[in-house]
């Protein structure tokens, strides 16, 4: 079961733990699958927003909750 991402989400990658992901908005294109808005955070250091498929956040291979 796909987990439920929402506005205020943390992730981190599954094969690099230093970087962490919070949903910001979430977005659905006229012709495309749903997105999500996510500031990226790596060791710390701010990289921005970035746009990430629903689909690869919800992928446990791909990012775990942060705890």
């Amino acid at each position: 079961m796909a987990r439920a991402i929402q506005v205020g989400t943390k992730l981190r990658k599954a094969d690099a733990p230093g970087y962490i992901i919070e949903v910001v908005s979430l977005v659905t294109p006229a012709d495309g699958p749903p997105h999500a808005r996510a500031r990226v955070k790596v060791s710390g250091h701010d990289l921005g927003i970035r746009l990430y498929a629903l689909s690869a956040l919800e992928d446990p291979k791909l990012f775990v909750p942060v705890t």
